[in-house]
């Protein structure tokens, strides 16, 4: 029987292909700016005096803000719609670059990085996540996709997304090795910081363009965000969801430090890294599909998590470089394989009139979550405990796939059809379908 994912939505938005390739699109420009800006941010924030301790503050209350902001984005988004809030996004995201291009004042830069949430740093994790306004972001696409294409657009968006983040995470590099040329603006932080605000423009243009489907209008006599069905289900992802956030959260965010207090390595070094991660994320992301379709999108997802959580120890017991950055592109690769798989299943859980209020509920919960983690790893950073976070991390991403399995093992068939497995590979691998061109 061939696996298959739950869909109550009923009627469905009109879907929109082409619409859904220009989203993303959108995803992967944004992939490509937060790539780069991931590792010179905290780098740039380090040279100008703020501490490793500070800078899991830092983190903490952007996710504070970025959780804060989740719940309404996903309520309102499921009533006002989607498009509005990835506009919204992205004009913080052109904000985070005039307000770095063109002062130094350090407060206010802050403020605006815990506020927009860019420039957070991040173990190769977090290129092109849209944090608050994911919600939307995933909505939008679940509605433009056809539903029997849902995985594959989400599939395409991960690959988009990872490639984008290979040359934007290459690109942090680049003002190092230009320094020899004495060319003043290129081989500066702040012609990344220019570059950012190019990119919010065209990103602006792009999503202008989107015409985004009518879905079914809610009832207005019931008050609730959510049916009890899918009350249920929300509490159960973001109990599980919450473990995974918090485990993850005590590496990713101050992962750029630690390689430069357990290496001594600047930005030349990592945005390579990065690259190698993101090159290998794009690549696994494929092998994902393909062994969704073979063992079920639940079993894929709990393997990977703990295959990932295996490779974060072994990247903290790494006596090298060489070998740390290694285990770190394939837990990088792990972890990051299985997200559109994920996103696809989540989605088809949920009818359209509640997918951004469901994603908005169980987002909040993995960001509180996550932002309790990076002021601990900076603590134990700063009293020379460089591992203990790994060790926590693990334990804690391995106590999440459990708890997936246990909540959602039961829900889709599994097949073992190798001419399903090669009819859905091949489904994969025409991203445009037979008439859709982006």
């Amino acid at each position: 029987m061939k696996t298959t994912e739950p869909d109550t939505a009923n009627p469905q938005p009109e879907p929109n292909l082409r619409a859904a390739w220009r989203v993303v699109s959108v995803r992967a420009i944004r992939s490509f700016t937060q790539a780069f800006l991931n590792v010179v941010t905290p780098l740039y924030l380090l040279s100008r005096g703020v501490s490793a301790g500070e800078l899991g503050v830092f983190f903490t209350l952007s996710f504070l803000i970025g959780a804060l902001m989740s719940v309404p984005v996903g309520i309102f988004a499921d009533r006002w719609g989607r498009k509005p809030f990835l506009i919204s996004f992205t004009i913080l995201m052109l904000i985070w670059g005039i307000t770095f291009t063109f002062t130094t004042n350090l407060p206010i830069m802050i403020l605006v990085s815990v506020i927009s949430g860019i420039g957070r740093g991040g173990g190769g994790m977090g290129g092109g996540q849209a944090g608050p306004f994911a919600p939307a972001e995933s909505a939008l696409l679940a509605d433009l996709a056809p539903e029997s294409q849902r995985r594959k657009v989400f599939s395409w968006n991960g690959v988009a997304s990872s490639l984008t983040a290979a040359a934007g995470a290459a690109l942090a590099g680049l003002p190092v090795l230009l320094k020899k040329y004495h060319l003043a603006l290129l081989s500066s932080n702040e012609g990344l910081f220019f570059l950012t605000i190019v990119l919010a423009v065209v990103s602006l243009f792009i999503l202008i363009t989107v015409r985004e489907p009518p879905r079914k209008a809610r009832n207005k006599k019931n008050k609730k965000i959510l049916s009890r069905k899918s009350t249920k289900t929300v509490i159960q992802l973001s109990i599980m969801g919450a473990s995974n956030a918090f485990g993850i959260s005590f590496v990713n965010s101050l992962f750029v430090i630690w390689l430069h207090l357990r290496f001594g390595v600047g930005q030349g070094y990592i945005g390579p890294v990065f690259t190698a991660s993101y090159l290998l994320s794009a690549a696994s992301v494929w092998l994902a599909s393909i062994m969704a379709n073979r063992i079920g999108s639940v079993r894929t997802i709990v393997s990977t998590r703990i295959i990932a959580a295996l490779l974060m120890v072994a990247t903290a017991l790494s006596p090298t470089f060489l070998i740390a950055i290694i285990f770190q592109i394939l837990r990088t690769a792990s972890t990051m394989m299985a997200a559109p798989v994920r996103q696809s299943f989540t989605m088809g859980l949920f009818p359209s009139e509640e997918r951004g209020s469901a994603s908005g509920l169980t987002g909040v919960v993995r960001r509180l979550s996550a932002s309790v983690s990076p002021p601990i790893a900076g603590g134990l950073f700063e009293l020379g405990y460089l591992d203990v976070p790994f060790f926590l991390g693990a334990g804690f991403q391995i106590l999440s796939a459990l708890l997936y399995r246990q909540f959602f093992g039961h829900i889709e068939p599994v097949t073992t059809k190798s001419q399903t497995l090669s009819a859905e590979a091949l489904e994969l691998a025409e991203p445009f379908g037979d008439d859709e061109t982006p």
